[in-house]
């Protein structure tokens, strides 16, 4: 009977593998592609990285492993490699540089505006920065060029050129304080209750937990999601500005 039970679950084992490899889940993550995709970040940034776990189920991508970093032993790591395409992808800068460049971003901010609520979001999916950057970027450079987008909550504000000014103000002063993010938006809410329904971070979210400003709060707005800081500066009458009524 033990030895029949043995067999049926072997069975039913190689039933749901072949199934799930037939939904392509169970590729990927071969000892070789991991070695291969970690040992690429480590030689991208100068770190020592030891795997923590891998994607249960990569869904076909070539590696999707989690790490521990030697430099940075608090934070986790993702490597991330969909295929031979396309570049071996990771979070590292991200984790090094994030909270203090939301920190950086915050402080700005409040020197103009000290009671704003800031939510800075990194439009990279899963916070994967540019290929550009290697071991020797800096903070600074993360600052300079990125994919983070700046979201400052208001109060005072309340007219099509009162907020104009407000925008460019605030533009001029985080690029002359180093930051050119992704996109600057500045929204202004009808009452203190509309701004206590903002969620806050006391850091730059992950893709998927940022849920965007509550709309049905907001009296007046301006934004700019087409180009960077950089470029709204060196003409802002083509900036493409986008001012929004609350209802």
């Amino acid at each position: 009977m033990k030895i029949w039970k043995l067999l049926a679950g072997i069975m039913v084992f190689s039933v749901m593998s072949g199934f799930l490899g037939g939904c392509g889940l169970t590729k990927g993550n071969t000892s070789s592609d991991v070695q291969q995709a970690v040992k690429t970040v480590e030689d991208r940034y100068g770190i020592t990285l030891t795997i923590k776990r891998k994607a249960m189920f990569p869904g076909g991508v070539k590696c999707d492993v989690t790490t521990r970093c030697k430099e940075l032993p608090d934070r986790d790591i993702r490597v991330f490699w969909f295929d031979d395409k396309n570049r071996v992808q990771s979070d590292y800068i991200y984790q090094k540089y994030g909270d203090e460049a939301y920190d950086r971003i915050c402080r700005t901010v409040h020197t103009v505006y000290p009671e704003a609520i800031v939510v800075v979001e990194d439009s990279n999916y899963n916070h994967f920065t540019d290929e550009w950057y290697d071991g020797n970027t800096t903070i600074e450079d993360y600052l300079l060029d990125n994919q983070l987008r700046i979201n400052i909550v208001l109060l005072k504000i309340y007219d099509r050129e009162e907020i104009l000014k407000a925008y460019h103000r605030m533009a001029e002063t985080l690029y002359d304080a180093g930051v050119n993010s992704y996109s600057l938006g500045i929204y202004c809410m009808k009452d203190q209750a509309a701004i206590d329904k903002v969620k806050t971070y006391d850091h730059i979210p992950d893709h998927q937990a940022y849920e965007g400003i509550p709309a049905n709060g907001v009296r007046i707005s301006v934004t700019n999601n087409y180009g960077t800081l950089r470029e709204y500066l060196e003409d802002p009458e083509a900036s493409g500005l986008v001012i929004s009524h609350g209802a």
